[in-house]
């Protein structure tokens, strides 16, 4: 990826075992990362009733519907017959040089003792930009900021791990106010340019996209990721000409109305 790209590359980890992750954090830090997002909502994994009732998970099962599916879509069958099953390139070791054994090394080793140590320790190796993604709490978010991270992004994760946590539109406000000027991103459940734009006006430095571009993507390839984002643009211009701002930088509160009680 790194090879590949030539533009602000950002790197996202996940805390596996807590050795590898320190070995990821040098091999990004080798190949000019300029950013470093350490996932802390992921301490397990979420009870995903739909990967189960979908039959998604490792091994992967050759049931009678994943074999129609393949029928179905000769193309990407020939792909893989062609190219293999896609592995996780960063967990590529001689102990796992296959995908069911990369992903079981990964549920396995997400290390639940990640703590604000870890963090600290993390700060330390890394002498560039630090975000934390995956907080919903402001005490977490000022303890971040005061133990060094650049910023934070304000997350449940797209709500996959815990259905019933907080929507983060519901707590951008008070996250806004403990980061005290840092920058504070957003994601989970972004969908329309209307979105973005209630989010900046709240208070939000930027607001990541995650599952729509990967629908372009399954769609139509690169095409169709660019396709996404023109929609997500083309959204964000017609809602701040609806509401009368000009340009994006100028949003604010002043344009939010709050939703009346029920």
């Amino acid at each position: 990826m790194a090879a590949s790209c030539d533009g602000d590359r950002w790197f996202q980890l996940y805390i596996v075992e807590r050795q590898a992750a320190w070995d990821m954090i040098r091999r990004a830090l080798e190949t000019g990362y300029s950013t470093l997002v350490v996932t802390v909502d992921v301490a397990v994994n979420g009870l995903r009733e739909r990967d189960i009732r979908n039959g998604f998970g490792m091994p992967l099962r050759y049931t009678p519907r994943i074999l129609l599916d393949g029928a179905l879509h000769p193309h990407w069958t020939l792909n893989l017959l062609r190219h293999g099953m896609p592995q996780l390139a960063n967990f590529v070791t001689a102990r796992s040089r296959d995908a069911h054994s990369q992903a079981a090394l990964l549920k396995r080793q997400m290390d639940a003792s990640f703590d604000w140590d870890a963090l600290r320790q993390i700060r330390d190796l890394w002498p560039r930009r630090l975000l934390v993604k995956g907080l919903l709490n402001p005490q977490d978010a000022s303890r971040a900021i005061a133990l060094g991270a650049d910023g934070v992004i304000v997350s449940n994760h797209g709500g996959r791990q815990l259905d019933s946590a907080p929507s983060p539109m519901t707590v951008l406000d008070a996250m806004v106010a403990a980061a005290k000027g840092a920058p504070v991103l957003v994601d989970s459940g972004f969908r329309r340019g209307a979105d973005v734009v209630k989010a900046l006006a709240m208070g939000a430095s930027a607001i990541l996209i995650g599952r729509p571009l990967l629908y372009g993507m399954a769609a139509a390839g690169g095409d169709g990721v660019d396709a996404v984002i023109a929609i997500l643009r083309d959204e964000v211009d017609r809602t701040l000409a609806q509401i009368g701002c000009p340009e994006i930088g100028l949003l604010s509160r002043d344009f939010i109305m709050p939703a009346a009680p029920i």
